[in-house]
């Protein structure tokens, strides 16, 4: 009586053991599907930044100064470039966002990616035309949408101004 009695409680644990271990190998296989969409999205992320550096050219710089300093200079081949490069701006903010979802803490990158790439009344104005609210969560858009249209150039100025300072 007393080995039919162990048994049963044996089995019961042992039944236990082995719902619990269903349930563990259930919530891997979760984990795991949701790391496979975070690491498809970068992929597919990875192959547009590819495709975005070979629309940019060598030495997209000097298009980016242009559109700070005078966009309605910019010619439609400018204008392409400043494209390839904003478009690469936001896909780096979405990554930027999953990985954040993903649990790591991405908030001093943002901040950089707002204001260098987002700075200026050109990028403004692209940013304004190209917005997707579905695409860019909202606490994006709205720090975008809120920067000094001249951010850029003041960061810069003030930069100048503390090289001149230390010249004197």
């Amino acid at each position: 009586m007393k080995t039919d009695s162990i048994n049963r409680w044996l089995s019961l644990v042992a039944n236990i053991g082995v719902m619990l271990g269903l349930v563990l190998v259930a919530y891997q296989i979760r984990q795991d599907v949701e790391l496979t969409k975070i690491q498809l999205f970068s992929d597919a992320t990875s192959s547009r930044k590819e495709w975005n550096q070979a629309m940019l050219g060598s030495d997209p710089m000097n298009v980016v100064m242009k559109s700070i300093e005078n966009p309605s200079e910019l010619t439609l081949a400018e204008l392409h470039v400043m494209d390839a490069y904003l478009v690469g701006a936001v896909n780096e903010l979405r990554r930027l966002e999953l990985l954040e979802a993903a649990g790591l803490d991405v908030n001093v990158e943002v901040e950089g990616l707002h204001h260098f790439f987002f700075g200026s009344r050109f990028a403004k104005a692209w940013y304004e035309e190209f917005r997707d609210p579905d695409y860019l969560p909202y606490y994006y858009d709205e720090q975008i949408r809120a920067m000094d249209d001249r951010w850029i150039q003041s960061f810069f100025g003030r930069v100048s101004a503390r090289l001149d300072e230390s010249n004197q």
